[in-house]
C-alpha cells in the first residue's frame, strides 16, 4: 500500500540505515522491516529528499548534478512516487506505534502441522532431543483418530503435514497415514533412512507429487556421522537415499552441526550434490540447530555458537557455487538460505515465529503441541485430543488453538524492546526465530538467543 503524496507538501522518509556494497546501496528501515536498492545517484536523492517540496529536491538535485537540468521535476516525480510505493516516502511524518503480535493478531489459519506418528526408534542418536520419549514411551495416537485430526487440521487451513518420530518406518500403517496426510495437501516424511528398502521406496512414490522424504545425516562419511548417529548408519542412509531417488521421490537431507561434526558438514553438501539416480538428484539439505534436551543436553552435545553456524550455512553454499564451477550438474539448494531470503523480503514486520499461529504439532501422546521443537516439553502442551477410549475429540484442535492458556501464554512472546527503547538491529526481518531456544522466553532475544548473532548476519 503506497503511501500518500501531496502536491506541494514537504517529505517525510523513515529513518533508516544504510549498506553499500560495490557501489549498490541499501536503505533500511528497521521499525518496518522494509528496504529499498538503489544506485549512488538514487542514495543521494533519497537523503536530499527530507523536508523539500519536490521543487525544491528538483532543483537542489540539479544544482549539484545529480539530475539533468533538463525538466528535473519530472523525472523526481516518478522517483518519488517509486518511493512511496515502497512505503520509504510520505509528505505525512512517518510513524507507527511498535505493538506487541497478541494484541493484534488472532489465529486465522493453520499452514503445517507436525505429527509424531510413534516414539520409538531403531537408533540413539547422541543429539537426540526427544530421547527420553523415544526411549521408553511406546503410545501411539491411532490411525483412525490420527487422519480425523489431520482432517480437521485441513478445514482449519493446514496445507502441509510433517510426519516424524521416533521412526515414522517403524509404523506398520505408516502408508495410511502418508495416503491421508497427502489428501488435499502436502506431506514431508522424517526418516533416519536406515530403514528404507526398494519395496518402501516403490510404495512411497505412490504419492510422489505430495510427498517428499527427508533423511537425516551428519557428514559426509562413515567416520563423521557415527559421531552423532552410530557406527553402520552413514552406510545404510545413503543406501536409503538411492533407493528413494530411484524410486522417482524428492529426497531432502537434514545435518544437526555440533562442534565435533561442523566441520565436515560441508563436504556432505558437496555429496549431496553429486548423489544423482537417472535424472533424480537430493533436492536440498538443511542445517537445524542443537535443542538442547534429551540425549544432546545428557550426553553434552554442545551447541554451536552462532559464529560457527554462520559458517556451516556459509561453507554449505560455497560448496554448491564449487560443484557447479567443477561441471556438478545439480539443483541442490541449502533450505537455510532460501529461509533467509524470505526472511530478508520487505515487510510485514516479523514477531517471533508461527508457533501457535500458523504451526501446530500432534504429539505420540494425543498431546496438541505449538510446534515441533516442543514435543518433548510438557510444559508447553496445549491440551489433550483423546477421549477416555483414545479417539479424537472432534473439535478438539480448534478449540485448543483458538482458546487455550498454555497458547495465549506462546502468543505473548515478542522481539518488541523490553524497555520500550527504539529498534537498533533486523529483529523485525528474522522475528528472532525459534523462541524456545532462548533460556527467558520473555526476555529480550538480543540477549537470551543463542543463535541472535546468526540470525542478524545471516539476514543482511
Amino acid at each position: 500500500m503506497a503511501f500518500p503524496i501531496s502536491p506541494g507538501s514537504r517529505f517525510h522518509t523513515p529513518e533508516f540505515i544504510v549498506r553499500e556494497k560495490d557501489g549498490v546501496f541499501v536503505a533500511i528501515d528497521r521499525d518496518r522491516a522494509n528496504w529499498i536498492c538503489l544506485n549512488r545517484s538514487g542514495m543521494q536523492i533519497v537523503r536530499a529528499l527530507p523536508g523539500k517540496t519536490v521543487e525544491e529536491a528538483a532543483s537542489e538535485c540539479a544544482a549539484s548534478g545529480v539530475l539533468s537540468s533538463e525538466d528535473p521535476g519530472k523525472v523526481l516525480r516518478k522517483f518519488t512516487a517509486d518511493l512511496a510505493r515502497k512505503e520509504f516516502l510520505s509528505t505525512m511524518p512517518i510513524t507507527g506505534e511498535l505493538v506487541a503480535r497478541a494484541e493484534i493478531l488472532k489465529p486465522e489459519k493453520l499452514h503445517e502441522v507436525w505429527i509424531v506418528t510413534n516414539f520409538e526408534c531403531n537408533m540413539a542418536c547422541r543429539h537426540c532431543y526427544t530421547y527420553e520419549r523415544v526411549a521408553d514411551d511406546r503410545r501411539r495416537v491411532g490411525k483412525d483418530a490420527l487422519l480425523a485430526m489431520m482432517e480437521e487440521c485441513r478445514r482449519l487451513g493446514a496445507e502441509v503435514f510433517y510426519l516424524t518420530g521416533g521412526e515414522p518406518l517403524l509404523r506398520e500403517d505408516l502408508p495410511d497415514l502418508i495416503e491421508g496426510a497427502t489428501r488435499r495437501s502436502r506431506a514431508i516424511l522424517f526418516t533416519n533412512g536406515t530403514l528404507v528398502t526398494p519395496e518402501w521406496a516403490k510404495h512411497l512414490s505412490r504419492y510422489r507429487e505430495r510427498l517428499v522424504v527427508q533423511v537425516s545425516l551428519e557428514g559426509p562419511d562413515e567416520e563423521s556421522n557415527s559421531v552423532l548417529r552410530g557406527t553402520g548408519s552413514f552406510a545404510r542412509a545413503m543406501e536409503g537415499i538411492r533407493y528413494l531417488l530411484r524410486a522417482g521421490l524428492r529426497v531432502g537431507v537434514s545435518s544437526t552441526p555440533t562442534p565435533r561434526t561442523a566441520s565436515r558438514v560441508p563436504a556432505l553438501t558437496r555429496l549431496l550434490a553429486e548423489t544423482s539416480e537417472g535424472k533424480h538428484g537430493v533436492d536440498y539439505h538443511h542445517i537445524i540447530y542443537v535443542v538442547h534436551a534429551g540425549n544432546a543436553r545428557e550426553g553434552d552435545t554442545a551447541r554451536l555458537t552462532a559464529t560457527d553456524l554462520i559458517d556451516v550455512v556459509t561453507d554449505c553454499k560455497a560448496a554448491i557455487r564449487q560443484a557447479k564451477r567443477e561441471g556438478v550438474k545439480t539443483r541442490l539448494k541449502i533450505t537455510n538460505d532460501k529461509i533467509f531470503e524470505a526472511i530478508a523480503s520487505n515487510g510485514p514486520r516479523k514477531d517471533m515465529c508461527g508457533a501457535g499461529y500458523t504451526i501446530l504439532g500432534i504429539n505420540a501422546d494425543g498431546m496438541l503441541t505449538p510446534c515441533a521443537t516442543t514435543m518433548h516439553d510438557t510444559s508447553f502442551s496445549l491440551g489433550t485430543l483423546l477421549d477416555e477410549r483414545e479417539d479424537y475429540v472432534p473439535g478438539e484442535i480448534g478449540r485448543l488453538w483458538r482458546e487455550s492458556a498454555a497458547v495465549q501464554r506462546i502468543r505473548s512472546f515478542t522481539v518488541l524492546p523490553r524497555e520500550g527503547g527504539k529498534v537498533t538491529d533486523l529483529r523485525f526481518f528474522h522475528g528472532g526465530g525459534c523462541w524456545y531456544h532462548m533460556q527467558d522466553q520473555q526476555g529480550d532475544i538480543k540477549a537470551e538467543h543463542p543463535f541472535y548473532e546468526a540470525y542478524e548476519t545471516l539476514t543482511e
